[in-house]
């Protein structure tokens, strides 16, 4: 009996092959790569916005872009530090780079109730282009992030697939944003808001599926 008992484990032991520590740092390049790849797309495809081309760019622009990659990176160190569980702490960062981002959508409403803002001010044709964009870069950030977190064991793939959402969201959204010409609140409130939501919505329903052993 523990002749056979130790057979097995003999067998079960020559099997086992050393893995790899995973580094947050190369989930982290990959996010960045493709963040980096996705801006330059934007501004290959479509153009760089002309103030910026000019090097006078609105404060708004480095306002948005800001706030934009502070969520994004806030978001995806979080994301990439779930797939060691027990390593640290939980950052509580990204929640207050979530609540600086919803100033821009809080605003734009607090205005709106004071007075409705004209339909040109909200571009529905360009701000479709807003989501369109931001959404398909978001959508090859989001996947390289959760291909890198499948070779990690996150112990809640719900959380990590808001996080997941959420940093793709920001980070799609802050490509799109180096030729968004548009500074006013109210297209900013509503075209580079729902990008991000929806990508947050898709992260929580897909990711947790795809990352979860």
């Amino acid at each position: 009996m523990n002749g056979s008992a130790n057979s097995l484990i003999e067998g079960l032991v020559e099997e086992l092959e050393p893995v790899r520590t995973l580094k947050p740092k190369s989930g982290l390049a990959i996010v960045g790569g493709l963040t980096l790849l996705a801006g330059l797309i934007v501004a290959t495809a479509l153009g760089v916005r002309d103030d910026l081309m000019m090097g006078m760019a609105d404060a708004m622009f480095f306002l948005r872009s800001g706030v934009l990659l502070m969520l994004g990176i806030a978001t995806a160190i979080t994301a990439v530090n779930m797939a060691r569980p027990g390593v640290g702490k939980l950052s509580r960062g990204w929640i207050w780079a979530l609540i600086t981002a919803a100033l821009f959508p809080l605003t734009a409403a607090i205005m709106s109730a004071i007075a409705m803002p004209p339909v040109e001010a909200l571009r529905p044709m360009e701000g479709l282009k807003c989501l369109t964009v931001s959404g398909i870069a978001a959508l090859a950030i989001g996947s390289g992030l959760t291909l890198w977190l499948r070779r990690g064991a996150p112990t809640s793939p719900e959380r990590a697939g808001w996080l997941v959402g959420l940093a793709a969201g920001a980070l799609g959204a802050a490509a799109y944003n180096l030729h968004c010409p548009f500074n006013d609140i109210y297209y900013i409130g509503l075209w580079f808001t729902i990008p991000v939501l929806l990508s947050a919505i898709v992260g929580r329903l897909l990711v947790p599926r795809l990352i979860r052993w």
